[in-house]
């Protein structure tokens, strides 16, 4: 079990991990659910590993580096095994400001493509988890003379 506890500190201390990566990960070793368990436990005492911490980190970089909507970033977290609510509250943390303003950011960068490929730039911007009332918002104001 040390050898297992050292590697996963090494490991979490790389980048923030959530308890569901370090499971997914020590699963596949064919470790005991047990050993698992007190493998997350200890990780968790020693401060290595902590989903609040993730959370923050996780919903961060999706917005300011992967330019990500907030619902694109709930549908990452609820992948990563955080409840709905655990994802909705985590979101909510941005202000809905920063998630209009990157979707206006968004919009100008594909501003070129708006009169000829309309369908296509939303499309783009569902995938990128905006709700499809503000995107069309967001178009006509942009649309606008």
């Amino acid at each position: 079990m040390e050898e297992w506890m050292e590697k996963m500190r090494r490991w979490c201390s790389i980048q923030e991990r959530s308890t569901f990566d370090v499971r997914r990960k020590l699963h596949p070793q064919g470790l005991p659910e047990s050993i698992v368990n007190e493998v997350v436990d200890a990780l968790i005492s020693e401060n290595f590993l902590s989903n609040e911490r993730f959370l923050e980190s996780y919903v961060r970089a999706h917005v300011e580096y992967k330019g990500w909507g907030p619902m694109r970033i709930m549908q990452g977290l609820r992948k990563k095994g955080f409840s709905g609510s655990q994802a909705e509250n985590a979101v909510s943390s941005v202000p809905k400001a920063r998630f209009k303003d990157l979707l206006a950011e968004l919009i100008e960068k594909r501003s070129n493509e708006l009169p000829q490929n309309r369908e296509r730039v939303i499309r783009f911007l569902l995938n990128r988890g905006f709700h499809v009332n503000e995107i069309l918002r967001m178009l006509e104001e942009a649309e606008a003379p």
